[in-house]
Formats: C-alpha cells, structure tokens, sequence
C-alpha cells in the first residue's frame, strides 16, 4: 500500500484517504510551505487550523452554490406561472349567447317592464337586459394623470343562470382586450334583496378571495346607467333569477 505524506503536519496516510488523519487536511490542496526549494510542512496546531478553515470555505461554497441552483429554478418557475397567467388573462372566455330579435330602444323598454310590476308579475328576459346594456352607450372614465391609460368600454353582457347571474364586460386597455367576468347569486328576502359577488374572471384566468373584491367596484360602475331599476329590484316584493328570465314584483 502506497504512502502519501500530509503536506501540512508531515504525518504519513494511506493513498485512498483524501483528508488527512492527524490534521483532517485535505492531502491534494493544502500547498506546503516553501522554504527555499524545499517544502517544510507546517506546525500541526496550525495546520489543523489550515484544514478546518478550508473545510468551512467548501462547505460555504457547496451551501451558495446550492442557494444559486434553487433561486435559479424558482425563478425560472416564477417566470412561468407569471407567463401562463398573462396568456390566461388575454384569452376570450367566448361565453355561449342565443341569438335573439333586436329590440327598439331597449333601455326604455326595460324601464317600463320594471316599473310596471308594481304588484303584477312580470317576467324580462336575458335578451331585453343584454340589448339595453349595448344600447345605453358607452362608458368612459376620467383619468386622474393625463398620462395615465384608462380603458375603453367595448360591450357588456348577462347570462341569467338558476338563482344568479354572470355579469361579462369586454374593454380595450392600450389596444388589447380584456375580459372581465363576475358571478353574482341572490340572496336575501322581500324588499331587501342582494347580488353576492362569488367568483371572477380575468380571461380564463380566476380571481378570487382579496383579487376578487378588486375588481368588484370596477364591475359596478358598468352597471351605472341602470342604476335606478337594480335598486327598484333590490326593494322588489319577489325576485326569481332562473336561466335566461327574471321574474319580479315590485311594490304597488
């Protein structure tokens, strides 16, 4: 069995051992001390020293190393959720609309279905709500900054489902579409009635929790030019949302 000598302390180790046995100095790294053309080797105190400083230098490199490989992927996985939710976000949800006769002047038409059903049943349907939103006008918004990009109204639609409803509003921001969706149920009771935000949509990618009461307010301000009738059916006698109609009595 072939013999190497610790550079460090002198001691004599066998050649399949790579720290040392009496210092714990790695044989092949820790250089000799020359004194002239020769190499003394050095006091064993300090070279155990030597050794555990070089140990503790590894190790911190192999630790760093380590860190850099695990930020490295999860930034890299960072940067592809983030990427995935931006594609989600731009994508059309393409929601499933009858095709429906058009209605002249459905605002007004809407009105009066509403505030004729003042003790009589009335039923209006998801195309009426639909035709009034597209011919009420747009919605425009005021930009606090002149250079601030505000969005631009481009439709707005109900489906009507059992016991609720999904409101959809498609604007333009810097001339990309988004689509925003909120789903609402009813609840409460006779005179005090409420739509209950559940869920949300940006594209197809979710909103919900504290995302969801974000987009609430701006989901609101759609509905503005209607804001007379959803309060008259807010304080309605009797409200029933089933799919494609609503079913109302007001007070007399």
């Amino acid at each position: 069995m072939s013999i190497t000598s610790c550079s460090s302390c002198a001691q004599d180790n066998p050649s399949s051992l790579v720290y040392c046995s009496h210092c714990g100095a790695i044989l092949s790294k820790i250089p000799k001390t020359p004194q002239g053309d020769v190499h003394a080797p050095l006091q064993p105190s300090v070279a155990i020293a030597a050794g555990r400083a070089q140990r503790f230098d590894e190790e911190s490199k192999e630790k760093h190393s380590l860190f850099s490989r695990l930020w490295g992927i999860f930034r890299y996985l960072l940067l592809v959720a983030l990427g995935v939710a931006f594609v989600l976000a731009l994508m059309d949800p393409k929601l499933p609309l009858p095709d429906s006769r058009p209605i002249a002047n459905a605002p007004a038409t809407l009105q009066q279905s509403i505030f004729g059903s003042r003790g009589v049943p009335v039923t209006i349907s998801q195309s009426l709500i639909n035709q009034a939103l597209a011919q009420a006008g747009k919605i425009q918004w005021a930009p606090p900054f002149d250079f601030i990009p505000m969005p631009q109204w481009m439709e707005s639609v109900v489906i009507l489902t059992n016991g609720g409803l999904r409101f959809s509003v498609t604007v333009t921001l810097m001339s990309y579409p988004l689509h925003l969706s909120e789903s609402l149920s009813l609840s409460g009771g006779s005179r005090q009635w409420n739509l209950i935000p559940e869920s949300g949509s940006l594209g197809l990618l979710p909103l919900n929790g504290p995302l969801l009461s974000l987009i609430t307010p701006f989901m609101n301000s759609f509905s503005s030019p209607f804001a007379k009738e959803l309060r008259v059916i807010k304080e309605a006698e009797s409200v029933r949302i089933r799919p494609g109609y609503i079913d109302l009595i007001t007070r007399p």
